[in-house]
């Protein structure tokens, strides 16, 4: 199916929205901004297989997760935010009831009072 079939904004029917949010977010950040020798500043796309390496997962959890067919797992955001550099936020919000325990209690009414 082609992106013009069903839109930049709108998932695949089999696959979880916030799901593929994510991964288009992901997507968009894998790019690095480097020097070169000249003393230029370039964007340079990172590769599935770099962020991969570098986030210490395989490279098919990474494909999977940019097309939005795998759920990224808090385990996995940091690992992928570190490496990319970015705060975890930028990149989706922490699921909250995997750490209800983990949270402030301030954070934790307002997450049962949503």
């Amino acid at each position: 199916m082609s992106t013009a079939e069903w839109g930049i904004r709108e998932a695949p029917k089999n696959i979880d929205p916030e799901d593929y949010r994510v991964g288009r977010t992901l997507a968009a950040l894998m790019f690095r901004t480097e020097q070169t020798p000249e003393g230029y500043m370039t964007r340079r796309p990172i590769t599935q297989e770099e962020l991969a390496r570098g986030a210490k997962v395989s490279p098919g959890l990474i494909s999977q997760i940019c097309t939005g067919r795998k759920h990224l797992s808090n385990q996995v955001l940091l690992r992928v935010a570190a490496y990319l550099q970015v705060h975890p936020i930028v990149i989706k919000r922490p699921d909250p009831e995997r750490n209800q325990d983990t949270l402030p209690m301030v954070e934790r009414e307002l997450v049962s009072a949503a």
